[in-house]
């Protein structure tokens, strides 16, 4: 029981909201232009639309950063304290910001970005872009380490603080998040596309794996964070239709040659003995 309530204490503590990173996408690689030392990588995401969405962020800080997830190295501030109305929004409600990196800086290698959003008076949210390579780049020294995967979202925004002057009341369109596939998700709320109809023939012969197998990590400590809450899977806009059997009833047993007398199994006759007192 002491831990259900604490447990339940963290997550009355902590809103986990998110955003589902596009772009960068998984090991794409970025080259500065002919006779250019910096290089432009857009970034791309979606408002997965839970709290707190993009019109109660504060401002977005992106930062560089490369090594492993367990121990993560700042290599430098990209943009710093950038008001939502300077990102760009499409009319798909996908949401685009533009950052150049230095060339002369850094050297080739992989590095991933962290999106820093910080909402004022409850708390920040951090995400990580997939890793991408840079190459190209002046600076000597190259980063040598490279992984698959990319650190984990950290969210903690305290709902004790009074945050329902905030609150989104318009409705946002979240249907683009299932166009992600579900293991290129980063967000602790995650979407799971919808589940295909059984078709009417079945014409496989064998089998093979749709998805790339998961993975799962094991931590020493305690975490104050999680890295997923919830999967909404998108509603079946298929249609189910029934109806009854045509098929002609077959005989009864008795009538189809399926049934037999009981007693012609008999082969011994039941005998009554009289016992003598």
């Amino acid at each position: 029981m002491l831990h259900f309530l604490l447990y339940a204490l963290l997550i009355a503590s902590y809103v986990f909201a998110d955003i589902n990173i596009l772009a960068p996408v998984k090991d794409a690689t970025f080259s500065p232009a002919a006779g250019a030392t910096a290089v432009s990588i857009e970034l791309e995401w979606i408002d997965s639309g839970s709290y707190p969405t993009m019109n109660d962020i504060t401002y977005l800080s992106f930062v560089l950063e490369q090594g492993p997830n367990s121990s993560i190295e700042p290599v430098g501030t990209l943009a710093q304290k950038i008001p939502p109305s300077a990102v760009t929004k499409d009319s798909s409600n996908n949401y685009f910001y533009t950052v150049t990196v230095d060339g002369t800086l850094i050297g080739d290698g992989q590095y991933y970005i962290q999106i820093y959003a910080v909402v004022d008076g409850a708390g920040n949210t951090i995400h990580y872009t997939p890793r991408f390579t840079l190459k190209g780049m002046k600076a000597a020294k190259s980063n040598t380490y490279t992984d698959t995967v990319e650190p984990t979202p950290q969210t903690a925004i305290n709902i004790n603080t009074d945050i329902t002057t905030t609150a989104p009341t318009e409705v946002i369109d979240t249907s683009a998040s299932f166009s992600v596939p579900y293991y290129s998700q980063t967000g602790s709320a995650r979407f799971a596309p919808m589940q295909t109809p059984p078709g009417s023939l079945i014409t496989a012969t064998s089998w093979s794996r749709r998805f790339p197998t998961s993975e799962v990590t094991y931590y020493g400590s305690h975490r104050n964070s999680l890295d997923q809450i919830t999967t909404v899977t998108q509603g079946w806009s298929g249609s189910l239709t029934s109806d009854y059997n045509y098929a002609t009833p077959a005989l009864h047993p008795s009538d189809n040659g399926g049934w037999y007398n009981p007693r012609d199994r008999i082969s011994l006759s039941v005998r009554k003995l009289n016992r003598k007192s």
